[in-house]
């Protein structure tokens, strides 16, 4: 016998499973009982593993238990009573699917296929592929909502239904002959035709027509909110030889069948005109009950009225609430079918709150059971609800984080942003926490690597595409390549110029010229050839007579030497296999060839511990099972196609959930999720994201026809899982959604079913308040207090003011931040007092080198030199496009090039312009084709000038070095004196001449000088030093060596304080201020301007000295010592 067992609580209906349990298993006159399995049947992995906890509690053990779901127990009974059948359907969706390949394009002729003709014929296989997979989810769905449909065309009939409009029928009688011949084709191939339509009613049939002997094995089906009505005929038959216990979580008490929600009771009165609405007789029999359960409570109304039209016996463990706060308030008045304690829609005047009889309910100003949070993103979400978790475990020792739930529409669009959060914080505010219902993909980066690696045919095979393969550790472990080998590997890739596309044929898919440059067979080869050659000379590269005009040079890459060679040759291999599976992926072949290749692939390319290879059996068996299909479509397969089955595949077997883990539950809200918590969180509760939006199929004829008791909506099925959250909650319901723009501030909608329910607590609830207060008032402050509205940042001071409305943030370090804002504008010095002097400084040599890059930028000397550190900005972002243009860093490094070109000893004049052109382009810096021809033409005549100006300086002398070896007191300056030009320096920089660039050339000058007594081969009175920059240049004449010695040993003497202290020492501003005497000038050199980076923004300067007027005093008094002599041997032009 069929008995319906229902309560508004699912712990009750847990009780009373679990009672039937202990009086069925310990049957005294059925000792073989004992040994008999338990049949619970739920429809979540969630909902099992929770009555497995308590019944676990409960009875001592859990064991011996099956939970199948409603669909795979029913295939069962199937089997049990017809011999014929399948372990698994030849109706399921896969099955239909590529049988629907094989048959579908046989028809595409007929006229009835007109429609469907047009549509596939504009697109490839795959458009074909998917249109199968709409159709074989449609006629799935008719075999469960509309068997009569399937067995009437299976007997000749056509469309048929009432409901139908002409044009229905006459647009989609293919789907009627669609199918017979998917039966034919079922047929033809040796498979069972037997399908949920037609083993339905024939088992329904046999149960009745047998009379079987009475199984004394009870059987429980528990908690699931709605059956289709022909599984519940299903039971309904087996319940009359066997006792089968439907336990149903009924949130009303009252009978609710007839109710209906405020839009359709005033859609029905108006649509009734013969009598004024307030006189309207159908009134009695609409009903609203309880306006949330109206609302959001059809598909259980109309499950509600299924059980009660069925044979089943009923039997009621309502529980009443004895409410404490507005959240039982609710919860009671939805048990009770009523609003405010009333039954019968009420007055404006009442819902006003004036009326007498049905009073607004007064709350508590403590009374925080149900919170509606406004926050700017998912992340302030998350840090929101993490400080709010934390009060509840401060307010209430005996909460334990199992108590919780945190739902959400997507679970794997929240899953970063739980881990950034949660997942980050210190040992003292850490909530353990576990994420539910992400799928294999989400969970595993070997499946979604090889599913990246699947559609490379789809890829251009970028930059970035590559080195996150490379990141993924059972692809590195495979191939041996270490961290460091990655970072070299990530460095050389993107220096030697990849950018996208394996080599020049490549391109062509994407109806693109043939180019060499700028692909990954273009940086192997620079690799390789570096390795293998040295200099940088270039090497012909000729592959055939077709490719010798687009690609005949290679230029070596010359970063590769020693041991770094072996991270090359894991490179070259990963390469190898990369490119198979690339050509693998644009071949098309047969499901079965295709399954083993990509067998083969797994093995090539990964490499994982025993703890992940579960990922890797998800992986191989999601294959196999493609290739299972391989007779009922037997022809090639573009690659779309199996990448799309094998994701599709791999995505439903799932890894097994990690709910009810002991820990906060993050999970997706979805059906099954009414186990009761204390705590309830629903986030993501916006406008656009819930209730969820679905696509529905156009010729899907459900839509078309009339609605029947049981059809499932998933935005009626999503009103109802809200329903069932607010119910499960018992102690708070917490609810947050994204109400105001991160970029401009402005509001933004929460779903409507958070703005029905807060319509609803304003309509039943108030605050206590003087009698004199008004309404709109009393609505006001109660929106004010369940309503929070909260920052962008989780640094803003209401968080850690005390008596605000908002909770205090729990996350100490942004109160450091708080502090900081409090402090004076003038920061305090970086350094109070000058450092210990290091052990270091006992040498007394002193590095030429060392000394300029002191005075380059003392700041950043600084950091490097006592704390081995540095405040270097890297700008380490991956570009996967070959260069269009060139910025202004690298025509910098293209000008010092052709400058070095014009300076060295082989400098050949008339084919400057030819060797720079064919070294930049094996380089892969210049846009590709004309463009960077004519781009190096305007580097060519941009430079001109300054070449000339530098050749002029320098002569046809060839460039020689000096040697720097000076006592100075205690120091020894030791050093070269580089791009010496007959017995003249010589420095230049294809740049605008900076205070840097004159103090560069005043050390190494007064060095050179200095050296004079020493190198007898020129009269050092002739002797200048020259700085050539694009804009100008500066000379200094011969230094006297003795005066030399005088200011270098001044400038060794700051530098050593410099190493003990940070000296407010800037050479450009330094340059300025002595040049002109106007402080405001080189304040506007350090400031800079927003067209204009200035000196002071370097990030080690700015560190330490934000402002240049806060150390004005000792900036003057450096510059006077460092830079003001040297103007002393300025020679004016």
């Amino acid at each position: 016998m069929l008995h319906l067992i229902q309560s508004n609580k699912m712990e009750v209906l847990q009780q009373q499973l679990i009672a039937l349990i202990k009086t069925s298993g310990y049957a005294k006159d059925n000792l073989q009982r004992i040994l008999q399995p338990d049949t619970i049947i739920v429809q979540s992995p969630g909902m099992a593993q929770w009555l497995k906890i308590d019944i676990a509690n409960s009875l001592n053990i859990a064991a011996n238990i099956d939970f199948p779901l409603p669909s795979s127990y029913i295939w069962n009974q199937y089997q049990a009573y017809f011999d014929d059948l399948p372990t698994t359907s030849s109706f399921t969706k896969d099955n239909m699917t590529w049988k629907l390949m094989q048959v579908l394009p046989g028809y595409l002729s007929h006229p009835a296929f007109s429609q469907v003709n047009d549509y596939v014929k504009q697109g490839s296989q795959f458009t074909l592929f998917q249109l199968c997979q709409k159709i074989a989810d449609v006629y799935d769905q008719y075999q469960v909502y509309r068997p009569d449909w399937i067995m009437s065309w299976e007997s000749g009939g056509e469309l048929a239904d009432p409901s139908f409009e002409p044009s229905i029928i006459d647009n989609h009688q293919w789907q009627v002959i669609l199918w017979r011949a998917l039966v034919e084709e079922t047929e033809s191939l040796g498979e069972s035709t037997y399908h949920r339509a037609n083993l339905h009613s024939q088992l329904i049939e046999k149960i009745s027509r047998d009379n079987l002997e009475k199984e004394p094995l009870p059987l429980y089906i528990f908690g699931i909110s709605a059956l289709p009505q022909q599984q519940l005929q299903v039971f309904e038959a087996i319940g009359q030889n066997r006792d089968v216990f439907l336990f149903w979580c009924n949130p009303c008490a009252q009978y609710w069948g007839d109710i209906v929600d405020e839009k359709t009771r005033v859609k029905r009165r108006l649509s009734a005109q013969s009598q004024p609405a307030e006189k309207n007789p159908n009134d009695g029999y609409l009903d609203v009950g309880n306006p949330l359960l109206a609302s959001w409570g059809k598909p259980g109304r109309d499950y509600h009225e299924m059980l009660l039209m069925s044979s089943a016996e009923q039997h009621d463990y309502f529980i009443e609430y004895e409410p404490q706060n507005m959240l039982e308030t609710l919860q009671s008045e939805v048990l009770n079918l009523t609003m405010r304690g009333s039954h019968l829609p009420l007055s404006a005047e009442e819902l006003l709150g004036d009326g007498e009889q049905f009073p607004k309910i007064i709350v508590a100003t403590d009374d925080n059971s149900i919170q509606i949070h406004s926050c700017h993103s998912k992340i302030r979400e998350l840090e929101v609800l993490h400080d709010f978790l934390l009060h509840q475990f401060e307010a209430n020792p005996q909460l334990n984080p199992t108590d919780i739930v945190v739902m959400m529409p997507d679970v794997a669009s929240y899953a970063p942003y739980i881990d950034g959060v949660f997942g980050s914080m210190t040992t003292d505010m850490f909530i353990p926490y576990s994420i539910s219902d992400r799928n294999v993909t989400q969970e595993s980066d070997v499946v979604d690597s090889f599913l990246q690696m699947l559609s490379l045919h789809q890829s251009r095979l970028g930059l970035t595409d590559v080195l996150t393969l490379l990141e993924v550790p059972a692809i590195a472990a495979k191939f041996e390549i270490t961290l460091d080998d990655y970072e070299n590997i990530r460095f050389w890739l993107t220096d030697s110029g990849f950018r996208w596309g394996w080599d020049d044929e490549d391109k062509q898919r994407w109806l693109l010229p043939e180019t060499f440059q700028n692909t990954f067979l273009f940086a192997l080869e620079r690799l390789i050839a570096g390795y293998a050659m040295s200099g940088h000379n270039l090497f012909e590269r000729i592959a055939d007579e077709d490719t010798k005009n687009r690609y005949s040079f290679i230029s070596p890459y010359l970063d590769i030497e020693g041991q770094n060679a072996l991270a090359l040759g894991k490179l070259y291999e990963f390469a190898k296999c990369l490119h198979d599976m690339m050509q693998f992926c644009s071949l098309q072949a047969p499901l079965q060839s295709k399954s083993e290749a990509a067998l083969e692939f797994i093995d090539r390319f990964y490499l994982v511990p025993e703890e992940q290879q579960v990922f890797l059996n998800k992986l191989r068996q999601g294959i196999e099972s493609i290739a299972e299909h391989h007779q009922q479509y037997d022809a090639p397969i573009e690659q779309d196609i199996f990448y799309s089955a094998v994701k599709e595949s791999i995505q439903s077997k799932g890894v097994g959930q990690r709910f009810l883990a002991g820990t906060v539950n993050f999970c997706t809200l979805m059906p099954m999720r009414s186990i009761p918590f204390s705590q309830v969180c629903l986030l993501g509760m916006n406008d656009q994201d819930y209730p969820r939006q679905t696509v529905p199929i156009g010729f899907d004829l459900v839509r078309h026809s009339s609605a029947r008791r049981g059809d499932r909506s998933r935005r009626q099925d999503d009103r109802y899982l809200f329903l069932e959250a607010l119910l499960s909650a018992r102690q708070q319901l917490y609810i947050s959604f994204i109400g105001a723009s991160a970029r401009d501030n402005s509001d933004r909608n929460p779903s409507i079913l958070v703005s029905e329910l807060t319509d609803y607590c304003l309509s039943v609830f108030c605050l206590s308040a003087p009698v004199e207060d008004l309404a709109d008032s009393t609505n006001d402050r109660m929106l004010q207090h369940i309503q929070f509205s909260h920052h962008l940042q989780p640094f803003s001071e209401p968080y850690f003011r005390q008596g605000g409305k908002l909770s205090l943030s729990f996350q100490q370090h942004w109160l450091s931040v708080i502090n900081q804002r409090q402090l004076t504008e003038i920061a305090s010095p970086f350094i109070t007092e000058a450092l210990p002097k290091p052990e270091e400084l006992g040498s007394s040599n002193i590095e030429l080198n060392e000394l300029v890059a002191f005075y380059v930028n003392p700041a950043r000397y600084f950091f490097h030199f006592r704390w081995r550190t540095g405040l270097q900005i890297y700008h380490d972002s991956l570009v996967d496009e070959e260069p269009f243009n060139i910025d202004g860093l690298l025509r910098y490094h293209m000008n010092q090039t052709l400058v070095e070109k014009a300076t060295s000893a082989s400098f050949d004049a008339a084919g400057l312009e030819s060797q720079a052109l064919a070294q930049w382009q094996s380089q892969g810096i210049l846009p590709i084709g004309e463009i960077g021809k004519l781009d190096a033409k305007d580097i060519f005549l941009d430079n001109e000038e300054f070449l000339q100006r530098v050749m002029d300086a320098t002569g046809e002398q060839k460039k020689q070095r000096a040697e720097v070896d000076i006592v100075l007191g205690e120091f020894n300056l030791q050093g070269w004196v580089q791009d010496i030009f007959n017995h003249n320096l010589i420095l230049f920089r294809p740049g605008k001449l900076r205070g840097q660039d004159k103090l560069k050339l005043w050390l190494l000058w007064l060095s050179y000088c200095a050296m004079q007594n020493s190198n007898k081969s020129a009269n050092s009175g002739d002797l200048q030093g020259i700085f050539v920059a694009k804009d100008k240049s500066f000379t200094l004449s011969a230094v006297e060596p003795k005066e030399a010695r005088s200011e270098l040993a001044k400038l060794i003497q700051v530098y050593q304080n410099g190493l003990n202290e940070p000296l407010p020492f800037f050479p450009n501003s330094a340059a300025t201020w002595i040049e002109t005497g106007d402080l405001n000038k080189a304040i506007a050199v350090f400031d800079g301007n927003y067209m204009v980076s200035g000196e002071g923004q370097e990030a080690n300067i700015q560190r330490m000295f934000p402002q240049l007027q806060e150390v004005l005093d000792r900036f003057d008094e450096i510059s006077q010592q460092v830079v003001a002599p040297m103007y002393q041997w300025e020679v004016k032009s």
